[in-house]
């Protein structure tokens, strides 16, 4: 399976920039014969969209922009993040959510079940987390499909969650980690990243495909640095920081490589 990553500058609240964003990205990826191609967090709406989330208006715009790019999946699967509506009256009116996409429709969707209030973040004020968990099916792959926080309560002598969603989806053999984010860079960010990554593919003994955001929003600043790691912990591509870019990677050069087994090219970049 070839898996195409994006990672890319989206704007709070401007629809029309990041669907081209990530349709221009879908095109590309399809051309290159790529199976998947992976957003970030909350890509389509931009993030962290804060009180905006709270007028339909802006809900609906997000929905519209989900059918513009399920619309673009023929012969391509995407994993895409969004705010999705949640159908019970109990509990918060939003989740924040992973959608795949496939041969022009919603095929599943994945929630967040850890959200952050902590430093920058509110996201438990807008969002209902997750209390069921299951893989998505890609062609003949599992993937445990995960948002963000989600991996990050793993290898924390002091783990601030009392679940870890990854736990839950170990039990239905998943053959890759996808984590879609919208991480702030610090000073220690890089090393933290690649702690939680490596804590994650020891844990579970999968690949990691680790897809974050990058630019700006208002105080925030978000780094980039996305990464493909093997299951034996080694980083087999890291993305450039504080710039767009885009790659594809053969999964079974990637599995391949945490046995020791070379391949000539993992990676390419456009």
């Amino acid at each position: 399976m070839k898996i195409a990553v994006a990672q890319n500058n989206y704007h709070i609240g401007n629809f029309n920039h990041n669907i081209e964003k990530i349709l221009a990205a879908i095109r590309k990826a399809r051309s290159a014969k790529a199976d998947l191609i992976i957003f970030s967090e909350l890509a389509v709406c931009g993030y962290p969209p804060r009180d905006f989330l709270e007028f339909d208006d802006f809900i609906q715009r997000c929905e519209n922009a989900i059918r513009l790019i399920a619309a673009e999946t023929k012969d391509i699967a995407v994993i895409v993040g969004s705010p999705s509506r949640n159908p019970q009256v109990e509990g918060k009116d939003l989740f924040n959510s992973a959608f795949y996409l496939a041969d022009g429709q919603v095929k599943d969707v994945v929630h967040k079940a850890l959200l952050p209030t902590y430093d920058v973040f509110d996201e438990y004020r807008y969002f209902e987390p997750a209390r069921e968990f299951h893989v998505v099916r890609c062609k003949n792959l599992k993937l445990a499909v995960t948002v963000c926080e989600d991996i990050w309560n793993v290898g924390n002598d002091n783990p601030l969650y009392t679940l870890c969603p990854m736990d839950e989806l170990i039990n239905e053999n998943p053959d890759v980690l996808i984590n879609i984010s919208a991480s702030p860079f610090d000073y220690t960010q890089t090393e933290n990243r690649l702690r939680v990554l490596r804590a994650n593919a020891a844990r579970y003994r999968l690949p990691v495909f680790y897809v974050n955001h990058v630019g700006a929003q208002t105080e925030l600043i978000f780094d980039g640095g996305s990464i493909v790691m093997n299951a034996a912990g080694k980083v087999v591509d890291e993305l450039p920081y504080f710039e767009e870019c885009y790659r594809e990677y053969d999964l079974e050069a990637v599995i391949a490589s945490a046995s020791g087994q070379q391949e000539d090219r993992l990676a390419q970049s456009y």
